[in-house]
């Protein structure tokens, strides 16, 4: 599997605290089947986590990248960061402050989760203006996607993808995420599926459950493709077409 949204690098957010919980966090994911991970630190907010992609920034990635070699960890582990909107992301963006997933022209966005879904339109398609592609991070929490998931099917038709937590799934973030997410998997409004991870005890990296129940509620090639081939062609810069799978949600979910 490839984790495409993990706060794994050491004391640079709210995730993980030390390079030993980084270590045991990729060791987790690791023996859960994970053999890619992402890591995607809060960035671009201002006056908590800043994060730009600084010297600073870029030594801390190599740091861990060395010590998991030391261990012997056989996880490959890549640049992202998840970027929280802002009205200037896509200038950001162009000033090589925020970066992509592993290079390419995929962006891992989030917002508030009470944000304006007019708001949240004009930051994306200020992202696609410039030609890069938003991933929309964990929809399933936004409020307005909790109300109105047919929002997320008008995005995504335009050209954005969407990266569902694993753990809204199984309840963590409460029925409405879970039941948000449940219609999402639905309607084939979901590009990959994530641990967004942040520590070794809550809202880990371990992904072999949500891959169980992939195969079991959705089946083997869907769980393939959620959580391997279109995390893969993120990380490789190719191109995924969702318009013919995705299936717009007419009504209210409640």
């Amino acid at each position: 599997m490839i984790d495409i949204h993990t706060h794994i690098l050491p004391g640079i957010d709210d995730g993980s605290s030390s390079m030993e919980d980084s270590i045991e966090m990729a060791e987790l994911a690791y023996e859960s089947g994970v053999r890619i991970i992402v890591a995607t630190p809060h960035c671009n907010i201002d006056g908590v986590f800043e994060n730009y992609y600084t010297a600073e920034w870029r030594e801390l990635f190599q740091q861990f990248k060395r010590e998991l070699k030391e261990e012997g960890i056989p996880i490959d582990l890549i640049k992202g960061m998840e970027i929280y909107a802002s009205e200037d992301v896509a200038e950001k963006i162009l000033e090589g402050r925020l970066i992509p997933i592993h290079n390419s022209r995929y962006y891992l966005i989030e917002f508030p989760f009470d944000a304006d879904p007019y708001w949240m339109g004009d930051i994306l398609e200020s992202v696609l203006s410039i030609n890069k592609v938003p991933v929309i991070a964990h929809p399933e929490r936004y409020y307005c996607i909790q109300d109105h998931p047919g929002i997320l099917y008008e995005w995504m038709r335009k050209g954005c993808l969407s990266q569902l937590n694993k753990g809204s799934v199984f309840g963590r973030f409460g029925r409405h995420a879970a039941r948000s997410a449940e219609v999402l998997l639905e309607h084939n409004l979901v590009t990959c599926i994530a641990s967004d991870a942040h520590s070794l005890y809550r809202r880990t990296t371990y992904m072999a459950d949500i891959k169980e129940f992939m195969e079991d509620h959705f089946g083997r090639e869907m769980a393939k493709k959620l959580l391997y081939h279109n995390a893969h062609s993120i990380i490789r810069d190719l191109t995924i077409d969702h318009s013919n799978i995705i299936r717009p949600v007419s009504r209210r979910w409640y």
